[in-house]
């Protein structure tokens, strides 16, 4: 591997993965209640938790349409149960156990149950193709399978059936299916309750005995490229990211948060494991659908999410404020340019002059509270990770109150190692190091990570462990970034997305597809154009949006999918929107052809990941016929 040009480490030396941790000693101040723990694993941290917060809520779950609070000790005593269950059907320490579903407090209790007794959790996202979850089941070597409903189960005997083996299944749902592959079972039967002091005490055993080096999980990556690698991920890996977050993050027992990332993705997988150390209480989504009510009803004091829901935020409150009159729209312009200039001096750590602080406050009150208020009110952060954020949408968000902080990570870094802090953030960037991480950029740009959240191996695929770490034991991250003067880490791009022009221009191409979904008419773009004289963009739209101003335009009978693609009015329209793009572009970057497509992409059709990522492979091999003609 090539010399690096630049590093950036902690200020003490890094901890080894099997190093014992030292407590976080319990504190307690006036005005919000630190009570964090930790220990040399998640299990023991779980321990103390549950002993020293057992009144307190863990969980908020939605039942006959209200919230209903329950504590550590009520949550305990199902992840107990659980765990009884797995030794009563032979889980032994190093067993695979999946969990398929969406993300619910079954799910969670469960991954706590399996982990915290030695065995090793295996998620699959409930919208994984037939032959991702016949690959994993066969690949990790799974023991027993959690489930959603039967729905799940008719996919995972289709599976079953091709690797021609019966695993037991566990469905989360009170309905069994009317033909059964394979045992199955309620998962209310396997983990009832009961006051068995044995159960108790077996399970406190079982969690003292897991230790650092001990596998905890393995999490397939979601396949933008390719099969799936499953991601071994040890409990010292866990325990480090929680350390490396509450110890930098201020996150205490008073605080909420509204929870609807899937949990077999690692981010999502983060937040449901983050209760235990800091102690804040998770309220679940009922679906995605759900969230912006959810959000309402909670008030949420911290949120954690994916771009696309800011974007689609975003998107709302443009498409509120184009239907509102002339006088109406011309104050939250000026609000929102008021706003921006705020967000900019406090990202400098600079005092906000007494006018435009007075100005602030007029906003405030004519546009930004009643926007503060659609997200609960609460809000004193919210965290956006697992894809590239617009820093202007970002800066947007800041300008309205609403602080975005984004981070970077991946699987195999168990989620975050950079982040911007509450207090400390530059707009454009994914933040500094965090914890213990150590960060190097690569002479080719590569960034490079090494640290006790780093993963130890992919699952029986030694061939392609090796080509991740280099001879000196840093791994790749695949991603190309920069440091600025200040230390803060910013993307540019994938380094195998990078689009290469015939000419030999180098353009990321993410940076274009954010410009273009700050448009409120373009759900996705997807520009092309690797080895090619000039750049093109796939467009799907906002059909919602379309329609809207299509009506305002008092245009008739423009129809929907594929007939709003074909559209001429509809795509003069976009053609502005790309315009728009363009200028701000130089010429060797910018869109010189564009085609709508017939519908948006969905992570059931393939072209996004389970975590909103556009599947670039995917969405070429669909539409290679009209890339084709863009170039003729």
């Amino acid at each position: 591997m090539s010399e690096t040009q630049t590093a950036v480490e902690p200020s003490s030396d890094p901890v080894e993965n099997s190093a014992p941790q030292t407590s976080f000693p319990i504190s307690v101040s006036s005005s919000r209640r630190h009570l964090l723990v930790d220990g040399k694993t998640l299990a023991e941290a779980y321990l103390r938790r549950v002993e020293i917060s057992a009144n307190d809520p863990a969980y908020l779950i939605k039942r006959n349409g209200k919230y209903e609070s329950f504590t550590w000790q009520e949550v305990n005593q199902t992840v107990i149960a659980v765990a009884r269950g797995l030794r009563q059907q032979g889980i032994k320490k190093g067993d695979k156990v999946c969990i398929m579903g969406n993300s619910r407090a079954e799910w969670t209790m469960t991954d706590l149950a399996i982990m915290f007794s030695g065995a090793v959790t295996v998620p699959i996202y409930q919208s994984s193709a037939i032959e991702d979850i016949t690959f994993i089941l066969d690949n990790c070597e799974a023991k027993l399978v959690f489930a959603d409903d039967i729905t799940l189960y008719a996919k995972l005997t289709e599976a079953m059936a091709q690797l021609n083996k019966s695993i037991p299944v566990v469905l989360f749902s009170d309905q069994l299916p009317a033909k059964t592959e394979t045992k199955v079972s309620l998962f209310k039967d396997f983990a009832k309750r009961v006051d068995d002091p044995t159960a108790v005490e077996e399970f406190r055993s079982g969690a003292m005995a897991v230790t650092p080096g001990d596998i905890a999980s393995i999490v397939y990556t979601s396949g933008t490229t390719g099969r799936p690698k499953g991601v071994v991920l040890l409990h010292s890996n866990f325990s480090g990211e929680a350390r490396s977050i509450i110890s930098e993050i201020e996150v205490s027992v008073d605080d909420r948060t509204v929870t609807f990332l899937p949990f077999a993705h690692i981010f999502g997988r983060i937040e449901s494991l983050l209760p235990i150390s800091a102690g804040l209480t998770l309220a679940f989504a009922e679906n995605i659908n759900s969230v912006p009510q959810n959000i309402v009803e909670v008030k949420p004091t911290v949120l954690l999410s994916v771009p696309r829901i800011y974007e689609k935020i975003y998107t709302k409150i443009q498409s509120d404020v184009e239907s509102q009159p002339e006088y109406k729209k011309n104050i939250f312009r000026w609000a929102v340019k008021v706003g921006r200039e705020v967000a900019r001096i406090r990202a400098r750590k600079q005092p906000v002059p007494v006018g435009l602080s007075l100005k602030y406050k007029i906003a405030e009150s004519l546009v930004f509270n009643k926007i503060r208020e659609k997200l609960g009110g609460n809000l004193r952060f919210t965290i956006s990770g697992g894809a590239p954020l617009s820093p202007e949408l970002c800066e947007l968000f800041h300008a309205c109150g609403i602080k975005i902080l984004e981070g970077y990570g991946l699987t195999e870094t168990t989620a975050a190692i950079t982040v911007n802090r509450p207090d400390d953030y530059v707009f454009g960037t994914v933040g500094r190091p965090l914890g213990q991480i150590q960060i190097r950029i690569a002479e080719d740009g590569e960034i490079q990570s090494k640290g006790p959240m780093i993963f130890k191996e992919y699952y029986r695929n030694p061939e392609a462990t090796q080509e991740v770490f280099t001879s000196d034991g840093w791994f790749c991250t695949g991603d190309i970034g920069e440091f600025d003067n200040r230390g803060f880490l910013k993307i540019t791009d994938r380094k195998k997305e990078l689009i290469v022009t015939s000419g030999g221009k180098k353009i990321a191409p993410q940076k274009l597809e954010n410009m273009m979904k700050g448009s409120r008419f373009i759900s996705q773009g997807m520009v092309y154009g690797d080895k090619q004289k000039y750049l093109i963009a796939l467009i799907t739209l906002n059909e919602a949006e379309v329609k809207t101003w299509a009506k305002n335009q008092n245009l008739q009978g423009i129809g929907d999918g594929a007939t709003l693609a074909k559209n001429e009015a509809v795509n003069k329209l976009i053609e502005g929107e790309v315009k728009n793009v363009n200028s701000e572009l130089a010429s060797f970057e910018s869109i010189k052809k564009f085609r709508i497509l017939p519908a948006d992409f969905t992570v059931e059709t393939g072209e996004l990941t389970p975590s909103l990522k556009v599947k670039r492979k995917v969405v070429v091999q669909k539409y290679q016929s009209v890339i084709d003609e863009l170039y003729h």
